[in-house]
């Protein structure tokens, strides 16, 4: 593996003959890839890659959201990449099918019990609890951003893939923290055809 010193080319990122390139924090990271590689199909690998595929696209959903990207890179080791982090958290939690409830879309913080959670034809509901009793805020916090990752599963036709994830996000200028929200995010076009 090389890093690269001076990218005269530009940021390189995919696979040339045996060689492969992508960007990490804007310097360019080559790797030598073996010329011959067998995969095993033993049963247990297959399930290892199987879940490996899951949480990278769970993670790659997480990473669609700024705000949750914000947070990540807080806590990710120095290191490691954000979506490396995300992947790591979440590696667990995964099945070999789907993610499950038990994936986590942001690391440690307060805990926030929301009691009243939807998904609808074109948007998702939830009711948010106060939250000034759950965490202290500064009076220089006043946004709130909602995210959310929606995966749907148990698909209706064969053809369809097994599941597919959304990501969803809202901000809410001059929130207060000492209500109740019912919070609303509706789904765009492509998202209600999913």
């Amino acid at each position: 593996m090389a890093i690269v010193n001076g990218n005269v080319i530009g940021n390189l990122s995919g696979k040339l003959g045996n060689l492969s390139a992508r960007t990490v924090d804007g310097r360019t990271v080559l790797a030598a890839r073996p010329s011959s590689f067998n995969a095993s199909q033993e049963p247990a690998v297959l399930e290892v890659r199987q879940k490996f595929s899951i949480t990278a696209k769970f993670a790659s959903a997480i990473l669609a959201l700024s705000s949750l990207v914000s947070i990540w890179k807080k806590v990710r080791n120095v290191a490691s990449s954000v979506f490396n982090e995300v992947f790591q958290s979440n590696f667990a939690h995964s099945s070999t099918d789907k993610p499950t409830e038990n994936n986590i879309i942001a690391p440690e913080g307060f805990p926030l019990q929301i009691a009243v959670a939807a998904v609808a034809a074109d948007k998702i509901t939830a009711t948010i609890p106060i939250l000034n009793t759950a965490s202290v805020f500064g009076a220089d916090e006043v946004n709130l951003s909602a995210n959310a990752i929606v995966c749907y599963y148990d698909p209706a036709k064969a053809e369809d893939e097994p599941f597919k994830i959304i990501s969803l996000s809202k901000e809410v200028a001059a929130h207060n923290f000492a209500q109740t929200y019912d919070l609303e995010i509706d789904l765009n076009a492509t998202q209600k055809n999913t």
